[in-house]
């Protein structure tokens, strides 16, 4: 049965009591560079036992931004602290470890492919009979596995390699997300939930799921035909909807209704 959560990446005792009210299971942590990746990694026991204090858990650990592709060949100072999130998503038994892979121009695609299997075959390594699964990001901040182009290589390669999947990526990208749902959506292991509107071609701030533009029943029975099973995670996004202002809580509950009702 698929789980609702949301994105709290430094969670305190008053935001977890928040989100335990809101009928939520779990929170997910996202690190968006080396200095946050190391920081999670030293507070992780402590926020561990936090979190498990709420009667909540961990759904994914991730590591979004990375710099681990120089040249076509793998940093080993910045794999290694990318390792350590995945260690932390290990040691308290989230499901997933979330990931990426930069492009580097000065080397062919063929080079960026190479290293980008590399990375996501070491992190597989390592989490190999832990329970513990590798998802690569469909966001191309500083990524560039995102679309089913990317994914034929990467994850043709790579079986055991996951998708943690934001439609609203693909909307703005102008990606067929219906497809993606539909012809990989047995590959998907996490999907952030945020709203996703956009006119003339320009995206406006990223409004609550079900105030926004996709067409969330049809995703919900694509994924209910691919046995989708895994966790839901709220994204609170864009400065207008701000986890911490009365606006953007009031959005957060606005979408934990509207997504529940697929729940099932």
């Amino acid at each position: 049965m698929m789980k609702l959560g949301m994105i709290n990446n430094r969670p305190t005792d008053e935001s977890l009591t928040y989100i335990k009210s809101l009928g939520l299971s779990f929170i997910e942590v996202c690190n968006n560079n080396d200095e946050e990746s190391v920081e999670f990694s030293g507070l992780r026991p402590s926020i561990y036992e936090m979190v498990k204090r709420n009667g909540l858990s961990i759904g994914s650990i991730g590591r979004w931004n990375p710099n681990a592709n120089v040249g076509g060949n793998i940093r080993e100072e910045s794999y290694r602290i990318m390792e350590r999130n995945l260690e932390d998503a290990i040691a308290v038994g989230a499901p997933t470890f979330v990931c990426s892979c930069n492009y580097d121009d000065s080397v062919s695609l063929y080079r960026n492919y190479i290293a980008a299997i590399e990375l996501f075959g070491r992190f597989l390594e390592r989490a190999k009979g832990t329970g513990t699964s590798v998802a690569v990001c469909n966001c191309s901040w500083n990524n560039f596995v995102v679309d089913m182009e990317t994914w034929r290589v990467v994850l043709g390669e790579l079986p055991e390699l996951k998708i943690k999947w934001d439609p609203s990526h693909s909307y703005h990208s102008g990606r067929d997300y219906m497809r993606e749902v539909s012809d990989w959506g047995s590959r998907f292991a996490h999907i952030h939930v945020k709203g996703a509107v956009k006119t003339n071609g320009k995206g406006i701030a990223d409004p609550p799921a079900g105030l926004d533009a996709l067409p969330w029943p049809a995703i919900f029975a694509c994924l209910y035909s691919c046995e989708y099973d895994g966790c839901l995670s709220i994204e609170p996004h864009s400065g207008a909807w701000r986890f911490d202002t009365e606006r953007g809580k009031a959005g957060v509950k606005y979408t934990v209704d509207y997504i529940s009702r697929f729940i099932m």
